[in-house]
């Protein structure tokens, strides 16, 4: 059996999104960012069967079974962990190394490291250039005509690459790298055997993947010269197809939207105006694997494209995608400017804050903009207006909404509402046939699980950790009360060491991460930590109130088995006191 590195594993499991694979076999419905649906896994009639896409994490609240995709994928296909692996990287086009062909494996994960180490390099360069050498300062001069902020260029590590064909290969061949590693890291570039600098004269846009590595770069020229940008091209740790700029900074923003722009100048625009939830695209139009990325972290994804002619075929185009893999999309209009970055500075971000909030529908946009391209005077027009508005309904689920513009399309056109209805049905059947393949559930009779009851004191500390595992604030106030020695089981111990060592460490508890490396018996719990979404009004009183329901429950255990007179009446005082906190 093939050793697989965590990091390729990792790899795998990123490109897999557990509610997409899920929802083959589970009629999923969503409830903010919450899915449920009926257990897979024992026969239920009321759905206590839950997905967290945010921590890529299953928990069935009835039977109790639990873990990640790999674990659902091995639960459901009755696979072991490597045929699951298998399976996963199949589906997600990743060609995973050969049965004892584990020295390429390994191979392949030192070249990631090298070319994540000449990026980090290269990235300090560029940066350097642009903040301490003379060489720099047109690209300081460029930000500056920008409007774009000092602060705001080292909170993106924004760069400068010299006019020259050597200056970067000079100095990454100083710090030992190979001239085979550096064009393998797309750095440097080679026509006709003669290598150079694959960036010149360009101002630089460092691109960070969601784990704070720097896996490539845009470059802007600062000339007429062609291409205006240009971006690293495909590496061993980079496709501009299954990345976002700046998501690495919008994931931390926790909205549930995210604003999609079309360039870096927009997406640091936007964010250095106090809107911080917003994302590019690298050159590219919108792909299925960078919507999907998306949803992990919104419910609804914001087009901001330009309002030129291409920015309007890109904006349609970016709907049909984001439909496609089940998102909910909403197009910002632009009057009097062709970007973001423009339309912030001719009216200030509470002009555009307001377009964000009161931004249309996609099917809105969809139904305006097919009015505009036909001539309702005429018959022709009227037909292909309705067939052209209708057809940007048939994926809407909400029966009002799909009425209210029938209605509206039937008042403009003329046609009667029977008749456009006629069409939309049509239309929407032809669709939903096409998106709503259920595939059948195997009986796995092995997997069939049984519903453990856990007590009050774990239950209250599994909704602790639960809080604990959502922000470093509440980590600071729950493990000041809570050592890792104060919990009840071994694997609520080891979860709570994970939690509290992640953030220790500047990182948040990666559920995927820990539900990989615990063994069959513990993922209920653990799974259950991370599914858990319980939201209060205040989440510090709750913890608080947590752990004076554990110090009770305790104190209770304690009194079951104690016979000394003096003890019982000290715990009673002790408990007493506790619930009077409470």
């Amino acid at each position: 059996m093939p050793r697989y590195s965590d990091q390729l594993i990792n790899e795998v499991i990123a490109e897999n999104d557990i509610v997409d694979y899920i929802s083959q076999y589970v009629r999923l419905k969503q409830s903010g960012r919450d899915f449920s649906g009926l257990c897979p896994f024992h026969k239920e009639k009321s759905p206590s069967f839950h997905v967290n896409r945010d921590k890529q994490v299953f928990h069935c609240f009835g039977c109790g079974a639990g873990g990640g995709l790999m674990q659902f994928v091995m639960r459901i296909e009755g696979l072991d962990f490597v045929e699951a692996l298998k399976l996963l990287a199949d589906r997600a086009g990743i060609v995973l190394p050969e049965e004892g062909d584990v020295a390429r494996d390994d191979a392949k994960y030192r070249q990631k490291q090298r070319i994540y180490e000449i990026n980090k390099l290269a990235a300090r360069f560029f940066y350097d250039t642009l903040t301490k050498s003379p060489e720099g300062r047109v690209g300081l001069e460029y930000f500056k005509t920008r409007q774009i902020h000092p602060q705001t260029i080292t909170k993106y590590g924004l760069g400068y690459a010299p006019d020259k064909y050597d200056a970067l290969l000079g100095y990454l061949r100083s710090k030992g790298y190979t001239d085979r590693e550096l064009l393998d890291a797309q750095v440097i570039g080679e026509k006709n055997g003669k290598i150079f600098d694959f960036f010149r004269g360009r101002v630089i846009f460092p691109i960070i993947d969601l784990r704070g590595n720097v896996i490539g770069f845009g470059g802007r020229v600062l000339t007429d010269a062609k291409p205006k940008y240009l971006n690293t091209t495909s590496s061993p740790v980079f496709d501009k197809g299954r990345n976002l700029f700046s998501l690495n900074l919008a994931k931390k923003s926790n909205s549930n939207k995210l604003i999609l722009c079309e360039g870096y100048m927009d997406v640091i625009s936007v964010y250095q105006a106090g809107i911080t939830n917003v994302v590019a695209t690298l050159g590219t139009a919108l792909t299925e694997n960078q919507a999907k990325l998306l949803m992990k972290y919104c419910r609804e994804i914001l087009i901001c494209y330009d309002s030129d002619d291409a920015g309007q075929t890109a904006t349609r185009r970016a709907i049909d995608i984001i439909n496609s893999v089940g998102g909910k999309a909403r197009v910002i209009e632009m009057q009097g400017a062709k970007d973001p970055d423009e339309y912030i500075k001719l009216n200030g971000v509470v002009m555009f804050r307001n377009l964000v909030d009161n931004a249309p529908s996609s099917s809105d946009y969809l139904v305006k903009s097919a009015r505009r391209n036909y001539n309702l005077d005429t018959e022709d027009g009227k037909i292909g207006y309705v067939s052209a508005a209708v057809d940007s309904l048939k994926g809407v689920q909400d029966d009002i909404e799909v009425d209210a513009y029938i209605k509206r399309i039937s008042k403009e056109s003329g046609i009667s509402v029977d008749a456009i209805y006629a069409e939309y049905k049509k239309k929407a059947v032809a669709y939903k046939k096409e998106k709503d393949r259920v595939v059948r559930v195997p009986q796995i009779s092995v997997l069939q699980a049984h519903k453990r009851n856990g007590t009050k004191l774990e239950e209250a500390e599994i909704l602790l950790l639960s809080l604990c595992s959502k922000s470093k604030k509440l980590y600071k106030l729950i493990s000041s009360e809570m050592q890792i020695g104060d919990y009840s089981t071994d694997t609520l111990k080891m979860l709570a060491e994970y939690i509290y060592n992640s953030f220790e460490n500047g990182a948040t508890p990666d559920s995927t991460a820990i539900m990989n490396k615990v063994d069959e018996d513990e993922l209920q719990t653990v799974s259950k930590v991370f599914c858990l979404d319980e939201q209060y009004q205040d989440s510090d009183n709750a913890a608080m109130e947590l752990i004076n329901t554990i110090k009770k429950e305790k104190i209770e255990q304690m009194l079951e088995g104690e016979t000394n007179p003096a003890k019982i009446v000290e715990l009673i005082k002790m408990r007493d006191k506790l619930g009077r906190k409470m």
